[in-house]
């Protein structure tokens, strides 16, 4: 079928009139354990999800049901009522409500702080060949720490990580299902929202967002997961949106220079898109915006197209 960002194959087999998916996951680097376990949690917090139906962790083999071929990406491009962004949304408190693994990982300081790092080193270092000054590096850690105050300080529930609209399935033109959830962690409750609202490879326009972060807010009123008000949850989804598009610039240059994956550049841009708009809102970021502006952007289209063949 396809490969991801992933060490992960998928391919498709019939058997008379069943279609399956057959994947092959590396255990030495891939969650098998944790995506067969998560597959029964989500599936219990009332969430479509592929089931195994069979496995051989050791040597990284899984059937699962086959949830089809159409992601939710090409149908939000045309969504003019966003039907379908919405019914996205209204998955996001149970997702937040999956109960935990035994293993299951938990987003803090020092977390948070890995991945951060990610943008100091494979994007600012190794892909834009960026050295900053200690004053120049004093700025960014300031701005990190602000980053991680604001991310450990919000209500934490479980978080998919990656729950944008190339990781969810629309089955039969109705229901939506979900992939990929291996890496579900305990973590802010604004993050999975920020994935999907804040899409590295597809943008809504401000007003469609602004409309479906309000939306976000009440369905987490109305599933009780949290009491603020609406100006401190979207002061927290800016923020958190910050960090992990901070994040994604380390991640797509690590899989264009270690694992050859250079088609995620394409999406930089837009991700920078999304970090000068965080920065141009609040004054406290003024310092960051500023670096950012200067020794980034003026090279950003640059450095892109010298790595793409």
């Amino acid at each position: 079928m396809s490969a991801d960002a992933s060490f992960r194959r998928y391919f498709r087999v019939r058997d008379e009139s069943v279609s399956y998916v057959l994947v092959d996951a590396p255990p030495a680097t891939e969650k098998n354990n944790e995506f067969i376990a998560f597959a029964l949690k989500y599936a219990a917090a009332g969430l479509d999800v592929p089931r195994v139906l069979f496995s051989d962790v050791d040597k990284g083999f899984m059937c699962l049901t086959d949830l089809g071929n159409q992601t939710l990406l090409p149908l939000i491009e045309s969504d003019k009522e966003q039907k379908w962004y919405q019914k996205a949304v209204a998955l996001l408190p149970h997702v937040a409500k999956v109960k935990p693994i035994a293993d299951q990982g938990r987003y803090n300081a020092e977390f948070f702080q890995l991945e951060l790092r990610l943008f100091s080193d494979w994007f600012c270092r190794d892909l834009m060949n960026v050295d900053f000054s200690s004053s120049q590096q004093t700025v960014i850690d300031e701005c990190f720490n602000l980053l991680i105050n604001n991310a450990i300080e919000q209500p934490q529930v479980s978080v998919h990580r990656d729950f944008h609209a190339r990781n969810i399935m629309v089955r039969d033109n109705k229901s939506l299902s979900i992939i990929d959830f291996q890496d579900t962690v305990t973590g802010p409750l604004t993050y999975d929202a920020v994935s999907l609202l804040k899409d590295c490879y597809f943008k809504l326009s401000q007003a469609e967002r602004d409309d479906l972060v309000v939306q976000s807010f009440e369905q987490f009123q109305h599933s009780h997961a949290i009491t603020c008000n609406y100006e401190q949850y979207k002061y927290w989804f800016d923020l958190m949106g910050l960090q992990r598009h901070l994040k994604v610039c380390g991640i797509f240059s690590r899989l264009h220079l270690r694992d050859n994956k250079s088609y995620y550049l394409n999406d930089l841009p837009l991700v920078a898109e999304y970090i000068s708009e965080v920065c141009d809102q609040y004054d406290v970021l003024g310092p960051f915006k500023a670096l950012f502006d200067e020794t980034i952007l003026p090279i950003l289209t640059t450095r892109i197209d010298a790595c793409l063949p």
